[in-house]
């Protein structure tokens, strides 16, 4: 293998990638999300500086993907906290788990 070609790889092992090159499009998704109040001092412990929770809530998701480029059929669950970075809104993923190694491992690696 040269060393160009090595450049242009997208994923690992180089020579049997474990996901295909993108663009990735999702359709017909299905989210369950529950939300529930919980300790904000147990959320500020679990959230790193310099995110900021504004308030003690915590969200369970679970997200069926049905039909996804390249990954095929798989479920995604986990945890986020809802948080604030410099004013923008976003989410802090606690953990997340998949049942389909090909969107875990690009998730890792793209």
């Amino acid at each position: 293998m040269k060393l160009n070609d090595i450049e242009k790889q997208f994923a690992m092992p180089l020579v049997s990638p474990s996901y295909p090159p993108g663009p990735y499009h999702f359709r017909d998704r299905e989210f369950l999300i529950i939300s529930y109040r919980t300790d904000l001092n147990a959320i500020e412990q679990a959230v790193p500086e310099p995110l900021h929770a504004p308030e003690p809530i915590v969200k369970f998701e679970v997200i069926r993907m049905p039909d996804s480029t390249g990954f095929g059929s798989y479920t995604e669950s986990g945890l986020t906290i809802p948080v604030v970075y410099k004013g923008i809104k976003g989410a802090f993923v606690v953990c997340m788990f998949l049942n389909d190694h090909p969107p875990i491992a690009a998730g890792r690696e793209i």
